[in-house]
């Protein structure tokens, strides 16, 4: 019976990715080291420090540039960054009633990742901003547009990845993540 719901609770439901930022593959910010760069970050959400710590540890990882370090002072960077919340509140609520009327009554949350970072190295000092977005749309008609979107189960975790990526990516041209 939850199977049967939850399918046609998503069986009019289309993902529509804003692209505020380009999305990259792994070779777009891969960073070739002799000696890997010491990086130690912590993050403030409001869903907590460890799942964006997570993310950005795995964007740093996937670079091929750095070590993750336990402590500040074990790092050549320290990252200190903060995840900003712009979900849709109480969105819940809405997808119910539409996953009751089967798409007839429509319902949309949009998603935000927004990411602001500070990189210290010796010194110097970095800031960066980055955000990009996804607007989910549950609605009977959404069965048409559907095969032309991004996959509903899979485009959050796309966009949290990209963003991430795309972090990287503007500390490596700045010179950060190379030796």
């Amino acid at each position: 019976m939850l199977v049967i719901t939850a399918t046609l609770m998503t069986s009019g439901c289309a993902a529509f990715k804003a692209n505020d930022l380009p999305t990259l593959d792994r070779e777009s910010y891969a960073v070739q080291n002799q000696q890997p760069v010491k990086v130690f970050s912590s993050w403030r959400g409001r869903e907590g420090s460890a799942a964006h710590k997570r993310h950005f540890d795995a964007a740093i990882r996937a670079s091929g540039c750095c070590d993750i370090v336990d402590t500040a002072g074990q790092a050549d960077i320290v990252i200190d960054g903060v995840a900003v919340d712009h979900s849709t509140p109480g969105a819940a609520i809405p997808a119910m009633i539409s996953g009751f009327t089967f798409g007839v009554i429509p319902s949309w949350a949009k998603l935000r990742v927004h990411l602001k970072a500070t990189a210290i190295e010796g010194e110097k000092e970095y800031k960066y901003d980055v955000s990009d977005s996804a607007t989910m749309v549950i609605w009977l008609p959404m069965l048409l547009a559907m095969p032309f979107t991004g996959n509903p189960l899979t485009v959050e975790q796309d966009v949290y990845q990209n963003t991430y990526r795309n972090l990287v990516t503007r500390m490596k041209n700045d010179g950060l993540l190379t030796n």
